[in-house]
């Protein structure tokens, strides 16, 4: 009984020692489950100085914004993925029914701003009026985070008696992330791909890898 103490008392010791020895910033309990994948894996998300995985907000109107920390390299890989939390009503794309008469349609959605890139376009299932005529449509006014109007080029009747206009505001939606510079040991700067700012706070959480051996 005493040697089998004894024992154990020595594969603790030995296993306490490499965990406190360790230079992976991983607890003794990640330690203990890494070869065997089935534990959880744990890792510090709070701001310092050699952070390594965390969360940043990239603000309403910016389209980049700088992460410090003195863990990355130039060769690191870095995983950045889109935790967006959106505002009530922030609708990037949808429909609307026209029909015979119409001379403008109104979308509302707290998603759309002046400047924005917009498509427009009708269905395939739709309906002439009796003139045979379907005018080339605009977006006719934009109200900040409320609504914007389409009608025709020359605000006349929309010429369908019967359709379904689609329109989508690409730079409104929440994806696409990429790296766009770093800084050795200093930072790194996270942005939109399409480099366009988008009308909400959006969250990034990323990860840092650094190149070599482990687990």
């Amino acid at each position: 009984m005493t040697k089998t103490l004894i024992f154990l008392a020595t594969i603790l010791g030995l296993w306490a020692e490499g965990a406190l020895a360790c230079q992976a910033r991983i607890t003794p309990l990640e330690l203990l489950f890494a070869p065997f994948f089935k534990g959880p894996s744990f890792m510090r998300t709070n701001s310092h100085g050699a952070q390594f995985a965390g969360r940043t907000t990239i603000s309403s109107g910016s389209a980049t914004q700088v992460v410090s920390t003195a863990n990355v390299t130039s060769d690191s890989l870095i995983f950045p993925v889109v935790q967006a939390a959106l505002p009530a009503a922030y609708t990037t794309q949808g429909l609307m029914t026209t029909v015979s008469g119409d001379f403008t349609k109104t979308a509302s959605t707290t998603a759309v701003y002046s400047g924005q890139i917009m498509q427009v376009n009708f269905q395939a299932e739709t309906t002439l009026t009796s003139l045979g005529l379907s005018h080339p449509l605009r977006v006719n006014s934009i109200v900040d985070r409320v609504s914007f109007a389409i009608s025709t080029v020359d605000s006349g009747a929309i010429g369908v008696a019967a359709g379904t206009l689609n329109w989508k505001i690409p730079q409104a939606e929440p994806s696409g992330i990429k790296v766009n510079t770093i800084s050795d040991g200093g930072y790194f700067v996270l942005g939109w791909a399409d480099g366009q700012a988008r009308p909400v706070d959006v969250t990034v959480m990323w990860e840092i890898k650094k190149p070599g051996s482990g687990v």
